[in-house]
């Protein structure tokens, strides 16, 4: 088992904050205010083709995606994350990094269950702020889930 130092247990504790702390946590705040978070679907976050995240304003557009229902009639689905829970979560610090691996399970926003595995490497400053976060997961399977969600109907032919 790994011995971590006070600042090392300080930025693991505010990491799994982010992730599960109450919904009153001002999860923002944890930024530094150039932060920026990768995210390796250029279909997140606003504007659309971005993966890089850039400053406080933009990493808050990306979190709320995630709660944002105007977007099922377009195909393009999120998971609610009040309905959310995490697993297997696996936590490890060095120096100015954490990594947390973990298995989430959701709701997505128009009732499916969703399950995929992350992995955040996340970077702090000497002020302890988050300045950058690289998340990583199975894409293909969140793009196919998440953002190619047609419900698809066959033709009618009798219907012509």
């Amino acid at each position: 088992m790994p011995v971590y130092s006070d600042q090392e247990k300080h930025r693991l504790d505010t990491v799994n904050q982010l992730f599960e702390g109450p919904a009153e946590f001002d999860r923002l705040a944890i930024f530094d205010e150039q932060a920026i978070w990768w995210n390796g679907l250029p279909h997140i976050g606003d504007p659309p083709g971005e993966t890089e995240h850039k400053g406080i304003a933009a990493i808050a557009r990306l979190m709320a995606g995630s709660q944002d229902s105007s977007n099922l009639d377009r195909g393009v689905d999120a998971y609610d994350l009040t309905q959310t829970s995490f697993e297997d979560v696996i936590l490890l610090a060095d120096s100015d990094y954490v990594v947390r691996q973990h298995t989430q399970r959701s709701k997505t926003l128009s009732g499916r269950d969703y399950c995929n595995v992350y992995c955040f490497v996340i970077k702090f400053n000497s002020a302890n702020k988050i300045t950058y976060i690289t998340e990583h997961w199975n894409t293909w399977y969140a793009n196919k889930f998440l953002l190619d969600n047609w419900q698809l109907e066959p033709a009618h032919p009798s219907d012509a």
